[in-house]
């Protein structure tokens, strides 16, 4: 019995000290005129447009998330250049009232993980796509529908 006592404080230690997720940056920030419940309409709208499928949709906190997909499907020439890993990407829209006046605030990430494990993936290990990646398409049609639909 004593020699599982140090393998499970080594496992409880390391437990204790895993870090938190870091914090994103968005690849796109916008502003709009149109109010936070407008705003989210109109991303919910590009986001669904672009066929992408869902994964959280919710109007009390005004975020939107995709599942994953495989860019291959919406680029394919430009996706034949990476790893299938790097091709799974999901898309996170938030809204938030503007600070400074009327309006709100639009952030979309690109996202995906580099580094997954076996079927599945933490939003841990998540990390934004690079500017040059296909999936930056995606990021800028759901910004100028979001755009046109909401207003500057």
């Amino acid at each position: 019995m004593r020699r599982l006592t140090p393998g499970v404080v080594a496992l409880l230690a390391a437990c204790v000290h895993s870090s938190a997720p870091k914090a994103l940056k968005p690849q796109v920030e916008e502003a709009v005129a149109a109010q936070p419940a407008v705003a989210f309409q109109a991303a919910l709208k590009a986001v669904t447009d672009q066929g992408l499928p869902l994964r959280e949709s919710d109007p009390t906190t005004l975020v939107i998330q995709t599942n994953y997909v495989d860019v291959a499907s919406f680029d394919p020439l430009g996706a034949q250049q990476y790893p299938a890993s790097e091709r799974a990407v999901r898309f996170r829209v938030l809204i938030a009232p503007a600070a400074t006046g009327p309006g709100s605030m639009i952030a979309i990430f690109g996202l995906y993980a580099p580094f997954r494990t076996g079927y599945s993936t933490s939003d841990r290990n998540e990390r934004p796509i690079p500017r040059d990646h296909p999936g930056m398409e995606i990021v800028r049609r759901i910004r100028d529908d979001i755009v046109k639909a909401s207003g500057r």
